[in-house]
């Protein structure tokens, strides 16, 4: 109708203008493309961390630690996680957590609960994905996530795989 709008006393006016809204900046990883053995992917979102300020967080600061990234964290893998947080730390891990969510609601999703490791928010991937990454920045797994306790095992299982190369 170029931009006529029909009345009901039949005659036409010209609508507003059509408005344009800037897409928002979200922070994508293609999981699809994360292939072990190859450098860790570019990850830099806002981050919710329990008590703390509003702060960017990218992944390569984590560079010289076992990394565990859970993408697509629902409210109860978040509190499963944390649960463990203990372990993965004990093994020298850092945990952090990806949620499509915006910050503002995952602040209010998990400022009450356990989770005290970083929540990086808008980040484009959904599926429950699991991605371990070593010290040098090396992905060394990536699969679906079914539990936090399988996720540390696959993480015990990296160490142990890499003191023996160590050793040897």
């Amino acid at each position: 109708m170029n931009g006529r709008v029909r009345s009901f006393s039949g005659t036409t006016r010209r609508s507003s203008r059509p408005t344009t809204t800037r897409p928002r900046r979200r922070s994508t990883v293609p999981a699809v493309f994360i292939s072990i053995g190859s450098p860790a992917p570019k990850l830099e979102a806002d981050a919710f961390a329990r008590g703390e300020q509003r702060r960017r967080i990218a992944l390569g600061e984590f560079r010289g630690s076992w990394t565990v990234v859970a993408f697509g964290v629902r409210r109860f893998d978040a509190i499963e996680l944390a649960e463990l947080e203990e372990a993965f730390a004990a093994d020298g891990a850092v945990v952090l957590a990806t949620t499509p969510s915006d910050w503002h609601e995952a602040e209010s999703l998990y400022r009450s609960t356990s989770v005290r490791f970083p929540l990086l928010t808008e980040v484009g991937e959904a599926r429950r994905i699991t991605m371990i990454v070593d010290p040098y920045g090396v992905v060394r797994h990536v699969g679906l996530r079914r539990t936090a306790r399988e996720t540390l095992r696959s993480l015990e299982r990296l160490l142990g795989a890499s003191t023996i190369r160590s050793a040897a």
